[in-house]
């Protein structure tokens, strides 16, 4: 069955502090009429700090959808570069091992892909297949998995390196002063984080035995972006806040019916960071303990959201701890509302 190995996870070096955040929205929007009620929520986020691939000065005078997609470019090779080259070693393989490269990445654009220059870079081999996934934000880390998933268990030759690349201080726009605005502004950090799944078991890791998709008809309005001139506009409704109550009974079935326990009942789970709310309601909804998601919430504290990249990050810090045969469940969710779970043991 197929194993995920260790990630790398990177992190570009510009610090910012939940300190900073407020002081810079502050200074922007000075006489904002919530920026009160944005500020208290800001400080009870649980973030600490958030890593960015430019110190907050220079973001703010970003321009055009021209200027961030070219430092997008760069920076997105770069990062996605190293970490890859990590991840292949750390699953003890080859670049001439890999058969499908899967890249996941909502904060920008580029064509080709980042998996065309991944083959390039890396030397993959020419017939290396090729899966770019741009639209599904935070699932997308899961949604990577699953699809490795299915197609490492077509055959135990096949290998999948998973690149996960956000850039979300890019889509920061100095003129967005709604309540909402405020709250992503302070909620997303940058990363890139690789993992390779491995199809023929022979390294030690999170071992998928079920995977599984489910989508939300009629909320799509809970997550979304506005394409304009100086790029990418994030919108996050209020009501996704009840996303998690509207899945968890999903979540449940699939751990019932494929683990034969209750949600209570596994041993680990790798959930992404989502937000200190997002985090409260899963454990709420699925009756979980309060320790159960201590990666989740170490993760959010520590690198604030990194959308695609955060379930990978969760994922790397279970290595220090897990026993063999423990069982548990990897998910995350995202725009659509969309929900992408995997069930495993720990090999």
């Amino acid at each position: 069955m197929p194993t995920l190995a260790r990630p790398a996870i990177l992190h570009p070096e510009n610090i910012v502090t939940n300190q900073d955040m407020l002081s810079f929205l502050d200074n922007l929007h000075h006489d904002a009429p919530h920026k009160q009620q944005a500020f208290k929520m800001i400080k009870n986020s649980a973030i600490e700090k958030r890593h960015m691939i430019l110190p907050l000065e220079q973001i703010l005078t970003l321009q055009d959808f021209g200027e961030r997609g070219a430092i997008y470019e760069l920076q997105a090779r770069e990062m996605a570069c190293q970490a890859a080259k990590t991840a292949l070693e750390q699953a003890l393989l080859k670049p001439k091992d890999i058969t499908m490269v899967v890249v996941t990445s909502c904060t920008g654009f580029m064509m080709p892909s980042l998996t065309a220059c991944l083959i390039n870079d890396l030397d993959l081999p020419a017939t290396t297949i090729q899966l770019p996934i741009a639209q599904l934000g935070c699932v997308a880390g899961a949604s990577a998995i699953n699809r490795a998933t299915e197609h490492c268990k077509a055959s135990k030759r096949n290998n999948v390196l998973i690149v996960a690349l956000e850039t979300s201080s890019l889509c920061f726009h100095r003129s967005a002063d709604r309540l909402q605005d405020f709250i992503t502004d302070s909620l997303f950090g940058d990363g890139a984080a690789a993992v390779v799944m491995r199809a023929d078991n022979d390294c030690s890791g999170f071992h998928v035995t079920h995977n599984q998709s489910c989508f939300m008809r009629d909320t799509e309005a809970y997550i979304q972006y506005t394409l304009t001139d100086s790029g990418f506009k994030f919108s996050l409704d209020k009501d996704v806040m009840h996303s998690i109550s509207k899945a968890a009974p999903h979540i449940d079935e699939f751990i019932t019916s494929n683990a034969h326990k209750k949600p209570n009942e596994l041993d680990f789970y790798i959930f992404h960071t989502g937000g200190r709310r997002i985090q409260d309601e899963v454990t709420r909804c699925l009756a979980l303990s309060d320790e159960a998601l201590t990666h989740s919430r170490a993760c959010l504290r520590e690198t604030g959201n990194t959308s695609s990249v955060a379930v990978i990050d969760v994922l790397a810090r279970q290595f220090s701890q897990r026993s063999s045969m423990e069982q548990g469940i990897l998910a995350a969710f995202g725009p659509g509302f969309t929900t992408e779970m995997a069930l495993g043991y720990w090999q």
